[in-house]
């Protein structure tokens, strides 16, 4: 059998690629941030982070193909002012398909079951499941649009984000936008062919279980929200191969604990209906993220 690699959107990771002439089979992620302060006290605490993303499409035919893979990411941050620091984080498969309807719609439906824990007790409190779907419209060979639904089972509640977006490269292959709201916009430029310049947003909500938090609290769970705005230098070392460095800032970034019962009805990108939970901990700073990514690429472009 032969393999056919496409494009795969996600969330979380979201990390939107759906719409372009390339897949990103693996994403290697590593970024960390100076010392940010709690609002309260003059303690404070930095944030390390690490994802890894590796997808494998399997071609049934051409009109359909079947998606395979699995996303890791991991933390290290305090909580708490006084306390210690935690690390949480999340394994999460991939399980869906892409279908070709004619020369102008294709759709993708994807199921990610995953795991979003501190690893301490693992029990069905750990466990979440997500489904995302994407319909896109290509335009041209240069320009198209693309639209969906994305669920996860939050430990917060239900969380619906409504998509819209669109790809374009230019007739020279120089300037690329891709952008899929509110999740993740891209706009860069390649300058010389073996580097572009760009700016990025990545916006993400999710939430995690934790065990034993504090002495009191036994089972508990963080609700991690964060927009982050990057300027870049992607160096690209093969035609698959490139090595990206960020800086960035992040804005509105928390991340609240709460009792496992304080629940809301539903969540929005937005906002959260239902009554006002009763925040744990207290949040800390905005501030700067330094973030280095190791991405291979294959490349679908049809041959002349």
């Amino acid at each position: 059998m032969k393999y056919y690699f496409f494009i795969f959107i996600s969330f979380l990771s979201f990390n939107c690629t759906l719409a372009q002439n390339y897949v990103d089979i693996l994403k290697v992620n590593a970024s960390t941030t100076p010392y940010n302060a709690f609002d309260t006290s003059s303690s404070k605490t930095k944030i390390d982070q690490i994802d890894v993303d590796l997808t494998v499409p399997i071609k049934i035919n051409y009109r359909l193909s079947i998606i395979s893979g699995v996303m890791f990411e991991s933390f290290q941050t305090k909580l708490f002012e006084g306390g210690n620091v935690k690390t949480f984080g999340s394994t999460a498969l991939k399980i869906g398909a892409n279908k070709q309807f004619n020369d102008h719609w294709s759709g993708t439906a994807v199921l990610l079951p995953k795991v979003a824990t501190d690893y301490k007790a693992l029990s069905g409190k750990d466990i979440q499941v997500g489904v995302v779907g994407i319909m896109k419209y290509k335009k041209s060979d240069h320009i198209n649009y693309k639209f969906g639904m994305y669920y996860n089972s939050e430990l917060f509640g239900p969380f619906f984000v409504p998509m819209v977006g669109m790809y374009y490269l230019s007739p020279n292959k120089k300037f690329e936008t891709n952008i899929m709201l509110p999740l993740q916009a891209d706009v860069n430029y390649k300058l010389i062919p073996f580097m572009n310049i760009g700016v990025n947003f990545n916006g993400q909500i999710r939430s995690y279980h934790l065990t034993d938090i504090t002495p009191t609290h036994h089972s508990t769970y963080i609700a991690r929200s964060t927009n982050e705005f990057y300027a870049y230098l992607k160096f690209n070392v093969t035609k698959g191969l490139s090595i990206t460095t960020k800086v960035g800032q992040s804005l509105g970034r928390s991340y609240k604990v709460y009792d496992e019962d304080d629940k809301v009805t539903f969540g929005l990108p937005a906002t959260f209906i239902g009554h006002k939970r009763q925040q744990l901990n207290t949040n800390f700073s905005n501030g700067m993220i330094f973030q280095a990514a190791l991405i291979y690429r294959f490349n679908l472009e049809k041959k002349q």
